[in-house]
């Protein structure tokens, strides 16, 4: 078929609306629900322009891309109506569409109004696949489109260069990884470090992230201990016409706790290296380290478990000898081994694993430490990265640590409330105060944060109030016995009057967030605030438990951030 002909199908196509979307659905494997579908843009069975890239290419080609967006768009949310969908509609645009000209402004809030979409159930998703023209004028576009009330993602971010620089400029709601960095991610730790830093970016910005093309449960079991929940690929479900409605509960996250502490595990420092079958020659062992240097070990395995390590040095001394070749060519590198590695599972602590390594005096530090994962050959982890690994964590957890009593300080705790936002999961915050705490600081002479994840209201309550106890018990050894005696203190209040004030008292307010109503850490502290005043109203201790979920007074955020 010709181009000329080409066109005119393509024009036939969006004037008789033959163009139909088919939905594949984001799933939060954390709480099992489809939070919403990506709609994908197809022409009728058997077409020459049935498939989207050559679909896109030609309108492209003969300026007709705003015609063929503005189609696609409106079959996507018809569609979207006639099935009565919920949650998110995740629409694909080309940005270069965006900053067009002659394309009709609020075309696509027009639609949404005549399908009876909110704004705020559609995200435009803009790819970093297409190269930009102008980034200034699609940046004034977006902000225009989060204006107007529509969510905004940044779609395969890393595939090109300009997903990081709008990230930081326009704040989107979500971004989706590139497939690239997903595709065996249990094998790769430079894919695992990229996508933990984009991990750690998008939680310090309130960003949610989505991961495209899991293929594998290998691929979604290493993103969820992760702590990555948004999820979408042929495994979770394949582009089809009618809406996913429920999550096969064999894909949900089994462990959520893991994926909090991935930072602080074996897992996160594992390498992926060549590993030999136990059946293999030594020969061909030796002429693996021979070619490559760097070697300085090699795994083990038979029918994937793990029998053993082969050393460098141990193969090297083996084969130096006036008969080494004769003797032990021939032979499995299973008679030369070390049938008793150190071996330790991917959720070992790094904390643990230290610990094994400072017990064994036999351990060399220059040697690997081999990762398994379900009894399975996992990695290997090197004890120069987990030392290193184990430095950062500590000089992290010190430089945000309050001085005075080494707890966790404020950054390390605004980021635990980030996570549980992000992952949108129940959790309740308490706030401490001791009442009548000045005149004790004053002759004696600190507010308390805890945070209760996965439990519920009862759970937390019950835990707070046996601290309460706990309190009182033991608050009378911080006085001396004339205070305990007269059941107080005297002292000048603020404005220098003599005060009588009981013993200290602890209040606390208990509060649990709604992530859909607290933006950020700061909205919690508001809503514990005020809980924790709740809390104080009473001279004695009391814990108080907050019903409200959200502040009274909400910041107000405007679109550009």
């Amino acid at each position: 078929m010709s181009g000329s002909e080409l066109t005119k199908e393509l024009l036939s196509l969006i004037q008789k609306k033959q163009l139909y979307p088919l939905f594949q659905p984001v799933i939060d494997t954390s709480r099992g629900i489809v939070i919403g579908h990506e709609a994908l843009i197809r022409g009728p069975k058997g077409h020459p322009l049935e498939f989207p890239d050559r679909l896109f290419s030609l309108a492209s080609q003969v300026q007709l891309l705003s015609e063929l967006e503005l189609a696609c768009r409106s079959a996507a949310m018809e569609a979207f109506q006639k099935n009565a969908m919920q949650g998110k509609l995740f629409l694909n645009v080309n940005p270069n569409v965006l900053q067009d000209d002659s394309h009709p402004h609020g075309s696509t809030l027009r639609l949404s109004q005549q399908f009876g979409i909110a704004p705020e159930q559609i995200v435009i998703e803009i790819s970093e696949r297409y190269p930009i023209e102008d980034t200034e004028n699609l940046k004034h576009a977006i902000i225009h489109y989060q204006k107007l009330g529509f969510m905004i993602a940044i779609d395969d971010l890393g595939a090109g260069y300009s997903g990081l620089k709008l990230w930081s400029e326009l704040r989107p709601d979500y971004v989706k990884i590139d497939r690239y960095f997903i595709h065996s991610i249990e094998t790769s730790s430079v894919k695992r470090e990229f996508v933990q830093s984009i991990l750690s970016l998008a939680t310090s910005l309130r960003t949610k992230v989505i991961v495209e093309g899991i293929e594998t449960p290998d691929e979604l079991e290493q993103l969820q201990a992760m702590g990555i929940n948004y999820c979408q690929g042929f495994l979770l479900g394949r582009p089809a016409p009618y809406p996913v409605l429920e999550v096969p509960s064999s894909l949900l996250l089994p462990h959520h706790h893991v994926a909090l502490n991935y930072q602080s595990t074996i897992a996160s420092v594992v390498d992926t290296i060549h590993c030999v079958s136990a059946r293999t020659r030594s020969s061909e062992v030796l002429d693996t380290f021979t070619q490559d240097k760097t070697l300085s070990s090699l795994p083990v395995i038979h029918e994937k478990k793990v029998a053993g390590i082969i050393r460098r040095e141990k193969i090297m001394e083996f084969f130096s000898g006036s008969y080494g070749h004769a003797l032990y060519a021939n032979k499995p590198v299973s008679y030369i081994m070390d049938e008793h590695p150190l071996s330790v599972d991917w959720q070992t602590s790094l904390e643990e694993v230290s610990q094994l390594i400072t017990d064994n005096d036999e351990v060399d530090i220059y040697q690997h430490i081999i990762v398994t994962k379900n009894d399975v050959y996992y990695g290997v982890a090197s004890i120069k990265n987990l030392l290193r690994r184990i430095t950062e964590l500590k000089v992290n957890n010190a430089r945000h640590a309050n001085p005075l009593t080494q707890l966790p300080g404020n950054v390390a705790i605004n980021q635990i409330i980030e996570e549980q936002l992000s992952r949108a999961r129940p959790f309740h915050v308490a706030y401490f105060d001791l009442n009548h705490f000045k005149p004790y600081n004053d002759i004696y002479g600190y507010d308390f944060v805890a945070i209760f994840k996965d439990t519920d209201k009862e759970q937390a309550e019950q835990q707070c109030n046996k601290i309460i106890r706990d309190f009182e018990q033991d608050i009378i050894r911080f006085y001396h016995q004339e205070h305990i005696n007269l059941g107080g203190i005297k002292a000048l209040s603020r404005n220098g009057t003599p005060v009588f004030y009981p013993l200290l008292g602890l209040a606390i307010g208990v509060v649990q967030p709604d992530p859909s109503e607290c933006l950020s850490h700061h909205d919690v502290a508001l809503l514990a605030s005020e809980a924790k005043k709740e809390a104080k109203q009473s001279d004695g201790s009391r814990c108080y438990m907050c019903h409200r979920q959200k502040p009274r007074r909400l910041r107000q955020i405007s679109p550009q951030q």
